[in-house]
């Protein structure tokens, strides 16, 4: 028996599997960000300033992960760099607004008696979303979308193009063919 040595692919094979992995995430920062669009459409979630907020940091994002997508230079990536840790403050914006509308009506329960519980139970019965109507934690999907879409510029180089990601999978094809 010998052992054989694998050919060498260089670094074509890695180069792929990151450019592959940032497409992902890409992905699935838009995609978060669209059905968090649907989801506030269908309850109807600008009625006030307050609720401009989440479509203003939706906008942000998509914008910002769109212009990766077609045009990966430094400064398009500086300012996905940039815009994804935004997301987060106005994600615990959103927590905030939520948990207080929910300690707002949570008098209105009847199943707890209000006046004699703690306040430490008001705040956690309300982010709980054991009284109140708004769910305290869903705004946290824009921090995911915000950090997926930083998470997905990691690595990431204006050398690593489109163009390279098509010529790396061409190069694989040959080497499979031969």
């Amino acid at each position: 028996m010998h052992d054989e040595v694998a050919p060498d692919r260089g670094d074509a094979r890695p180069a792929r599997l990151v450019a592959r992995f940032q497409a992902a995430l890409l992905a699935l920062s838009v995609l978060s960000c669209a059905f968090v669009a649907v989801e506030l459409a269908s309850l109807w979630h600008w009625k006030s300033t307050e609720q401009i907020v989440p479509w203003i940091v939706l906008g942000v994002l998509v914008c910002s992960g769109v212009i990766v997508v077609f045009n990966r230079s430094r400064i398009t990536i500086a300012q996905a760099r940039l815009v994804a840790p935004c997301a987060i403050p106005g994600a615990l914006f959103g927590v905030y607004e939520h948990v207080s509308a929910n300690l707002d009506t949570g008098i209105l329960n009847h199943r707890y008696n209000w006046a004699q519980l703690p306040g430490w139970e008001h705040v956690w019965l309300a982010s709980t979303g054991a009284v109140g109507g708004t769910p305290a934690t869903a705004p946290l999907v824009l921090a995911l979308a915000g950090v997926l879409l930083g998470l997905a510029t990691v690595g990431m180089t204006p050398h690593t193009t489109r163009d390279d990601f098509a010529q790396i999978t061409e190069a694989d094809a040959s080497q499979a063919q031969a």
